[in-house]
């Protein structure tokens, strides 16, 4: 084993961080990785500890292990924790957009967000070969070059439908080729299938999903929040609930421009500011509605979700028909293909914003068009 090596080992028993290692080992992250993977192969065990303020701890032996059966420790000394959730980038797809996930992450390096959670179909898989300019079996690859890097950032995911096809088709882990080489993108929990993860801090519980369930009441027991991908649309749900418990479940719009049932959808995220108490209880949620455009976020809506007085509910809205739904128009009603409507369900202030944007665009099959425009030079660039 040489010096450096021998180093690493000692420093790691010293409970320094990956960025701490680093600086003192002189050492990139990608050689300092690849010195750690030479440390396993000379039968050292090593596991990761990953904190909500970015920073990466590796332990040896079974201290601290970050996964356990489907849930996942994230480490929190905080009663202020900021999470940014994406979902269904399909990378790999002609209508996927990679500069908006650069967007997302200057976005994340500007707000102290340390921690991105994915609902999963992260790459396009095998189901569109003819819509894919990458063909299924370099999807991974791709992945692991063109995903953006922080060193304080980390991506949790949930492994989507698309995800799982390479291996159901291609006998291709995304997971195990993550785990070797970006060690930034981690999933929930280890398993090639869909199921639903649970993400645990200071013993709370926040169950992400590609597809969302149906729940059972034994099994909504303890989670706070419930985070689901795959339908392209944005909703908060305040009705799963049992007599005791009530699990808000948040539906994460896509960050990519999928068509969807004849639609075009603009890039979106979710914000997510969780207040705790002094024990860490969950006492409110701040929801905030990212758009991306040109390279740039903007916030089209807030929410926030109360759990305080043992009843949930949403502050300073209106909670009717059990859902509140989130900026919908921006996507379903205003920017439908070929509508000549004019941005009328939004609110003064949003109208300005979504305009500074847009430049006064006006109507939606402009803005459709242009959207088209983008797709087509991107497509000639690859």
């Amino acid at each position: 084993m040489t010096e450096t090596n021998k180093k690493i080992i000692d420093m790691i028993k010293q409970k320094k961080s990956i960025e701490e290692i680093s600086k003192e080992a002189n050492l990139s992250y990608k050689q300092l990785y690849n010195r750690i993977s030479d440390i396993q192969r000379n039968g050292y065990i090593t596991k990761r500890r990953y904190d909500t303020n970015g920073t990466l701890y590796y332990t040896f032996g079974n201290d601290d292990c970050y996964h356990s059966d489907n849930s996942f420790e994230l480490y929190n000394e905080k009663t202020t924790v900021k999470f940014l959730v994406i979902s269904d980038l399909h990378m790999g797809n002609i209508s996927s957009d990679e500069e908006t996930l650069y967007a997302i992450y200057n976005y994340c390096c500007k707000n102290d967000i340390h921690v991105i959670i994915n609902c999963g179909d992260i790459l396009d898989g095998t189901f569109s070969n003819t819509e894919c300019f990458i063909p299924p079996e370099e999807q991974i690859e791709y992945l692991i070059k063109k995903y953006p890097f922080d060193k304080s950032i980390f991506t949790l995911y949930t492994p989507g439908d698309h995800d799982i096809s390479l291996y159901a088709k291609n006998n291709i882990s995304m997971d195990i080729a993550l785990n070797k080489r970006r060690h930034d993108i981690c999933a929930i929990s280890p398993y090639v299938k869909l199921h639903n993860d649970v993400i645990m801090f200071n013993n709370n519980q926040i169950m992400v999903s590609h597809k969302a369930p149906v729940f059972e009441e034994n099994n909504i027991q303890n989670i706070k929040l419930h985070l689901v991908g795959h339908n392209h649309t944005s909703k908060t749900l305040l009705g799963i609930n049992d007599s005791k418990n009530v699990t808000p479940r948040i539906m994460v719009p896509p960050l990519c421009r999928n068509h969807c049932k004849g639609e075009i959808n603009i890039p979106r995220a979710i914000e997510l500011t969780l207040y705790l108490d002094n024990k860490y209880h969950f006492k409110y949620v701040l929801k905030k509605d990212l758009l991306v455009l040109n390279s740039k976020v903007l916030n089209t809506g807030e929410t926030i979700i109360n759990y305080g007085n043992d009843k949930l509910n949403a502050l300073n809205l209106e909670n009717t028909n059990n859902y509140i739904d989130d900026n919908e128009t921006i996507v379903n009603k205003t920017f439908k293909d070929s509508e000549e409507k004019e941005i009328g369900e939004l609110s003064n202030e949003q109208k300005q914003k979504l305009n500074d944007f847009f430049g006064n665009i006006g109507t939606s099959k402009k803005l459709d068009n242009m959207i088209k425009k983008s797709i087509k030079r991107k497509q000639k660039r690859k």
